[in-house]
């Protein structure tokens, strides 16, 4: 049987199981849910599995190397996401919840917990090579709760645990829920808190019912040139917990063409290097004068690549005009210097 174009994946990691997001989102005809059972009870979904609209889920992680933290999958999404693509009338899109751990705690031992982090989510949706042919992963939507995010920022409390912070660092759309509650100032504040966190993606200070649900999905935020910064390389680092490695955002950027088989052996390095630290990876080389530049998208060990689609409204056979090579990776602990030293050396193509 020939299959369709891959169906595209949103992770979503609420604030809480109960959550408005979630339900708007499940209302679309066209979402399959992918979500524990807990998830779908509280929100009322639990119809969707009768109707083949839901799976769902107990997280299960292994690790294709024994005790490799770069490796590890959730081997039970890897199989909901085969079952919900390969029935007979696929779905338009694939909403994957992840149950993130409660952000307010102390309690450290949830910041290793892999069955509640969303980078082992994305991992997986892009590390699975049979996942990777059924299905793309479209972009990260993570909430946060302005009220409690707000009190902790007030009265001086880790106001992330590093499993949200890492979350918050690689998400295409973060939104506030009940920012209306909190005054001028205390939203500013908010926002400049996460900004300092995220500087990919759209942070959104709507009410639930003020989010526009459809930007939320079909984003393609993974498959495309990064997003993040212009100019010359810099690195912007995150306000962490003393003890906690800072989470670093490095853009390069590079005019010229590059000689593809020197950048393919810095992506390389760069991987081997820090695969366990490196939550995001987004670039766009340009490797020739006549094609598309390259893109190449990936997290922790696992890079993927394809070539930039073309720009909208590009007649055929008109010139490409290619940009510059832009990167950006997002991690814990990134050597800016190095990064930056590495990128500069790979050989330009006369």
């Amino acid at each position: 049987m020939t299959r369709g174009p891959r169906v595209p994946v949103t992770v979503l990691a609420p604030e809480c199981q109960q959550t408005d997001l979630l339900r708007r989102l499940a209302a679309d005809g066209d979402n399959f849910v992918i979500a524990s059972q807990e998830t779908l009870a509280s929100n009322g979904l639990l119809g969707l599995i009768r109707v083949g609209r839901a799976a769902v889920v107990a997280p299960d992680v292994t690790s294709r190397t024994l005790g490799c933290k770069c490796c590890q999958l959730r081997v039970d999404l890897v199989d909901a996401i085969r079952h919900a693509v390969l029935r007979r009338s696929a779905p338009r899109r694939l909403i994957a919840v992840v149950d993130r751990a409660t952000t307010s705690g102390c309690d450290r031992a949830c910041d290793d917990d892999p069955t509640t982090d969303v980078v082992t989510c994305i991992h997986t949706v892009q590390a699975d090579s049979e996942i990777e042919r059924l299905a793309s992963l479209d972009g990260v939507v993570v909430e946060v709760d302005a009220r409690s995010a707000s009190t902790r920022l007030a009265s001086g409390f880790r106001l992330w645990s590093a499993q949200t912070e890492a979350a918050l660092a690689i998400a295409d759309r973060i939104v506030v829920t009940d920012a209306r509650l909190l005054t001028t100032s205390a939203r500013t504040a908010l926002k400049q808190e996460l900004r300092m966190v995220n500087r990919i993606g759209r942070v959104s200070l709507d009410s639930p019912t003020e989010t526009i649900v459809d930007d939320l999905v079909d984003l393609d935020a993974w498959h495309r040139a990064p997003q993040c910064g212009v100019g010359s390389p810099r690195a912007l680092s995150s306000a962490t917990e003393p003890g906690t490695p800072a989470i670093d955002t490095v853009v390069l950027r590079r005019h010229g063409v590059l000689n593809p088989d020197a950048a393919d052996a810095w992506l390389d390095q760069v991987v081997a290097e820090a695969p366990s630290r490196l939550l995001r990876f987004q670039a766009a080389l340009r490797v020739s004068t006549h094609e598309h530049r390259v893109c190449v998208r990936g997290s922790r060990s696992v890079l993927r690549s394809q070539s930039e689609h073309d720009p909208a409204g590009m007649s055929p056979g008109e010139p490409r005009r290619n940009g510059d090579s832009v990167v950006v990776l997002i991690g814990r602990e990134l050597d800016r210097h190095a990064l930056s030293e590495g990128f500069a050396s790979i050989e330009a193509t006369r």
